[in-house]
């Protein structure tokens, strides 16, 4: 059992550091788009539609000004993933300015699945859901390695086995 306190980086196995980069090329392509979208009031100005200058200029710096904002917050958002398994639970943790921790039984575990994205698969990388029954609680750990995602829930899905015998 972990003495450290339940935010402790140590107590805690984090996202692999790969998952920076997922985040990273979604960031990219997200704000892509809205930054694309954000210039057609600078085209329609172009071709003489009578726009102000200040308003097509506004949606750029706003929209530019967001995705730094969101760039600035994603490594500190990976960095605070992780997950502990524990003699009779698994907690998974996330969040920066919104903590979050969910603490699933093993014997309230319904199923287990590993996912993978195309962006978590360039990199090797997998995500975990687990659901629970009753009251519909569900856990994501995000940014495993696919073998260890896998493994993980092996072991999961025997630690509920046990727990329900």
């Amino acid at each position: 059992m972990a003495t450290a306190t339940p935010w402790s980086p140590s107590s805690f196995t984090p996202a692999h550091r790969d998952y920076a980069k997922v985040k990273l090329t979604t960031w990219a392509i997200t704000w892509g788009v809205i930054l694309l979208a954000s210039l057609i009031p600078a085209v329609l100005a172009a071709t003489g539609a009578g726009i102000a200058p200040w308003l097509v200029l506004t949606p750029i710096l706003l929209v530019l000004l967001l995705a730094l904002l969101a760039l600035r917050i994603i490594r500190r958002q990976v960095a605070a993933l992780g997950y502990l398994e524990r003699e009779e639970d698994f907690i998974v943790r996330s969040g920066v300015m919104w903590r979050k921790q969910v603490v699933i039984p093993y014997g309230r575990m319904q199923y287990v699945e590993v996912n993978s994205g195309p962006l978590e698969r360039r990199y090797g990388l997998c995500q975990l859901t687990l659901n629970t029954a009753g009251t519909g609680a569900t856990a994501h750990v995000y940014g495993l390695p696919e073998r260890e995602g896998q493994e993980l829930r092996e072991r999961l899905v025997a630690a509920g086995e046990e727990q329900m015998l």
